[in-house]
């Protein structure tokens, strides 16, 4: 059981699932009901589909198209390719009621690929989208090091435990790590040396403006102040998207399943073992005949209702409300730029945002800009729990059903994103891995570029309000900018320079920074950079191995 002080409203992918006999995740959905996923939300993609799904010309001519097609199905180490019977098209057509229901008209949003992601095409208007790619240039900078530049880097400056000023209740302090040992499932995804500033962001009661009530870390606010008002604009326009993420994410809503249920077997007419226990040439062959018999027996496959979709895919027991709160928010900007030179993108690794110290619990990505690139897609994993209703050992059931084999990792691919265009955004949990697939140069003899802008959402049930004792602050807290002064130096300097008298020696003023505690230079953040970029790179990895590719056991599930 997860410790008490864990006990939130939302899941986070910060623990150790080795720890767990069957993994931790949700539900494995079998490959039908991915198929199915893949169908309803390329209905979902077609123009005005809420208004057409119920016209019978339509729903007959797209049942026509599902028919006439497979849908492939990504599995770890393959793929499958699943043809969906007439009852499942039917089914994922009713379901499109509910889809409709929950689509957000006035916001402009809807569920996208998957459960709790949710997806717009115009976050901003023109006029503000325009504006805010002109304020982003102003961030660009001569001499890249390689296809991938922040232009505003989260992982530049952070709070360091044991150095960083930190005010709390109690007045400033010293903050140590969020408490992690080898005792508890999360242990290897708290860092014992930094944790990420968010600023701290208020909503508002009656509409969704936001303002930043404390400083962007490494975004000067006062050269930067029209950045600081279209960054305002844009995450306002996320919000309700980020509450129908935190909704559809919140403990009080568990995801449904189109199909429940497991497997059954029909014949048992298994191959006989051979009568002696020295036959080595029989056992050989006894074992390749189970092989073949176990991926080939006849199988009846769990199906969707024979009633049918019998509605309230739109129901929630809880609805999350952010307006009137102080949340807190990383923003980010990187961009891809690609050149003849170097004219392709290799793809991010698979990931999730943050360590357990910052508690990331939802995550905004905002297409600012593409130019002269193939179609960037963005793709969507989830950890999944041990299936169960199968014979121990029975590989060709699991592989069939749910598309798992004996030591397969424990996630499965829940579907993508295609052709992100500029002015898409989209909100994702922080319990699903993401990845930015491959790309190249449309044209290799043209520079292209993909520019985005992220926002990473503090899990808002534990963010302080300075409410807290000194001695919750400092376990449950996530620092953000309101309680740290900036740490660079240059901005700390220039301050200096304008408020100091002009008759007061450089050396003096040189002297008093210099022995100011928690200021970086920018040699200095450039170093403590790296060694946030290397232990983030070394968590991304055992959070791989032990959160989202649990190895599957066939023989130990119950």
């Amino acid at each position: 059981m997860p410790r008490k002080d864990l006990l939130c409203g939302y899941r986070h992918p910060f623990m150790d699932a080795t720890q767990f006999a069957t993994g931790v995740g949700d539900e494995p959905r079998t490959l039908t009901d991915l198929a199915m996923s893949q169908f309803s939300y390329t209905l979902r993609m077609k123009p005005e589909w809420y208004n057409k799904h119920t016209d019978p010309e339509t729903r007959k001519k797209w049942a026509a198209e599902a028919a006439d097609q497979s849908w492939k199905v990504r599995i770890p180490g393959g793929s499958v390719d699943i043809k969906l019977s007439m009852k499942q098209i039917g089914y994922v057509m009713d379901e499109l009621a509910g889809y409709a229901a929950l689509r957000d008209a006035r916001n402009s949003c809807q569920v996208s690929c998957f459960e709790r992601i949710w997806e717009t095409g115009h976050v901003i208007d023109d006029e503000a989208s325009a504006k805010l790619t002109e304020e982003i240039s102003f961030l660009r900078h001569p001499g890249k090091s390689g296809p991938v530049n922040w232009l505003l880097d989260p992982y530049l400056c952070p709070l360091i435990y044991g150095q960083t000023q930190v005010s709390t209740p109690d007045g400033p302090t010293l903050l140590t790590p969020p408490r992690g040992s080898y005792y508890t499932p999360d242990h290897y995804a708290v860092s014992s040396h930094f944790c990420l500033l968010p600023s701290a962001v208020s909503i508002s009661p009656k509409s969704y403006a936001v303002q930043f009530c404390s400083y962007i870390n490494n975004l000067h606010p006062t050269h930067h102040a029209n950045l600081y008002s279209s960054l305002s604009t844009l995450l306002a326009r996320f919000i309700p998207l980020f509450e129908h993420t935190l909704t559809d994410l919140h403990r009080n809503n568990p995801l449904t399943q189109r199909i429940s249920g497991s497997c059954k077997y029909t014949i048992w007419d298994e191959p006989e073992p051979p009568e002696h226990s020295d036959d080595e040439e029989g056992w050989a062959t006894y074992e390749r005949e189970m092989r073949q018999w176990s991926l080939n027996r006849p199988l009846q496959l769990p199906d969707v209702s024979s009633a049918g979709y019998r509605g309230g895919l739109e129901n929630r027991r809880h609805t999350v409300s952010l307006g009137g709160r102080e949340v807190k928010i990383i923003p980010s900007i990187n961009e891809i730029s690609l050149d003849p030179e170097t004219p392709f993108y290799a793809g991010s690794p698979w990931k999730v945002e943050g360590m357990r110290n910052e508690r990331i619990t939802a995550c905004a990505i905002y297409i600012a800009s593409k130019e002269n690139i193939t179609p960037p897609s963005l793709q969507f994993r989830m950890a999944i729990t041990y299936p169960g209703g199968f014979m121990l050992g029975d590989s060709g059931a699991t592989l069939r059903t749910w598309g798992l084999r004996d030591v397969d990792p424990c996630h499965q691919y829940i579907g993508s994103i295609p052709n992100l265009e500029a002015g898409f955004g989209v909100v994702f949990p922080n319990i699903y891995q993401h990845q930015l697939a491959p790309f190249r140069l449309a044209d290799p003899t043209k520079p292209g570029h993909l520019t985005c802008v992220s926002f990473w959402l503090v899990d808002p049930d534990i963010s302080s309000n300075g409410l807290l004792s000194s001695e919750i602050w400092h376990r449950k807290a996530v620092p953000s900018t309101a309680d740290v002064p900036p740490q660079q130096k240059e901005w700390v300097a220039e301050t200096m320079d304008e408020v100091i008298d002009r008759r007061v020696p450089m050396e003096v003023v040189e002297r008093i920074l210099d022995s100011t505690e928690g200021l970086l230079d920018a040699v200095e953040a450039n170093r403590v950079r790296q060694e946030v970029l290397d232990e983030r790179e070394e968590f991304r990895k055992l959070n791989d191995m032990n959160y989202f590719c649990v190895p599957f056991d066939v023989w130990g599930t119950f």
